[in-house]
């Protein structure tokens, strides 16, 4: 019973996340002209780490059993103030070829890799909103700046 209530939660998450991000075409980064406000978000064209921490994986990623701050899997610890140091030049933990985030460098980094569920789903369910993958990346390729 336990499990069928965390599918639905994680679903509740991943809908509520997809209702709050959404409001421009496919790319909210390149798509946008200006700055859009959706349920009291701000989407815009320079998408910062904030950002992605508080509207992604604190909400979608740093939850206990995933990537929360008690033994997080593939030892990646999304929570604020650690997610940062987690990701950016920090090789994969399964997948040791890339790096979780290579600044510059969207298309090689393993974050979007596992976001688009490519060779691996992250989260595991799928779900997470394209507006949102391309705002990741973007910001990966402006250089992720932790901002």
């Amino acid at each position: 019973m336990l499990s069928h209530y965390k599918i639905l939660y994680n679903t509740s998450v991943f809908l509520l996340l997809f209702i709050l991000v959404t409001g421009c075409a496919d790319q909210i980064v390149s798509d946008c002209p200006e700055p859009t406000t959706t349920n009291n978000l701000i989407i815009s064209q320079k998408t910062t780490f904030t950002d992605i921490q508080t509207q992604v994986f604190d909400v979608s990623c740093a939850l206990s059993g995933c990537h929360g701050s008690n033994s997080p899997q593939a030892n990646l610890n999304l929570t604020s103030g650690n997610s940062y140091n987690n990701l950016v030049n920090v090789q994969g933990f399964f997948y040791t070829a890339y790096k979780r985030v290579e600044p510059g460098n969207s298309s090689n980094s393993l974050i979007i890799k596992a976001l688009k569920g490519d060779g691996l789903q992250m989260p595991p369910t799928g779900g997470i909103n394209n507006d949102v993958i391309d705002s990741i990346a973007a910001w990966i390729d402006r250089g992720a700046i932790n901002n």
